[in-house]
């Protein structure tokens, strides 16, 4: 059973061979392998879902890489990515260079290495992972304040309606005293099972995602 999630890595070469090799090398790392031969597909993948990393090779039809990458980082929600360039052996410093002003981090030159495609790919996912963890972690940190402060508040209440119900029973008026306790007893013991329901709610889908 895998023992981390598995990312998206979008892999754009309009030649099916060279993605069918990219495929089998970063096979392996049992990660989820989305192929694009356009333009027009990588932004509709992208459209669709999240990646960890894209692989760009640079002559790609109607559109080439950089323009593509340009596109991408224009974007708020992909400007993120990672990209890394596959480009030809005789590529010159001026594209090299132009392909790290469209956002490129990395240029990997063909024939790859097969271990050097695996090593970068596994860098980055691990990268992204951790991102979502710490996504989750803020999340459920942002969560336990919120059920910190319910607490406070539940607390407060209690703590009022029980002066109050002292008061009365000082002045003699023991019903109105077991009134407002049944009344603020009432509205915690609400409180506190809208919050049981929001807990199971939660702890539910993570035990079953942990056992699949």
């Amino acid at each position: 059973m895998r023992n981390s999630p598995r990312a998206n890595v979008l892999v754009a070469d309009d030649r099916p061979a060279n993605v069918l090799a990219i495929r089998q090398i970063l096979e392996p790392l049992d990660h989820n392998i989305v192929t694009a031969s356009s333009g027009e597909e990588v932004f509709r993948s992208l459209l669709t879902a999240e990646f960890a990393v894209i692989l760009l090779d640079v002559q790609m039809p109607i559109m080439d890489g950089f323009e593509i990458a340009a596109h991408i980082k224009r974007r708020e929600k992909t400007r993120h990515i990672p990209i890394i360039f596959l480009t030809a052996v005789n590529q010159e410093p001026s594209d090299i260079w132009q392909g790290y002003e469209a956002g490129a981090v990395d240029y990997l030159t063909k024939p790859v290495e097969p271990w050097v495609v695996r090593a970068k790919v596994a860098a980055f996912v691990d990268l992204w992972l951790e991102h979502k963890r710490l996504e989750q972690l803020r999340s459920e940190l942002a969560t336990a304040d919120q059920r910190r402060q319910q607490a406070l508040a539940i607390n407060e209440g209690i703590v009022q309606g029980i002066a109050v119900a002292k008061m009365a029973l000082e002045l003699g008026d023991s019903e109105r005293a077991l009134d407002t306790l049944d009344r603020t007893l009432g509205a915690a013991k609400r409180v506190i099972n809208h919050l049981l329901l929001d807990h199971v709610s939660e702890v539910q889908p993570r035990d079953l995602r942990a056992t699949q």
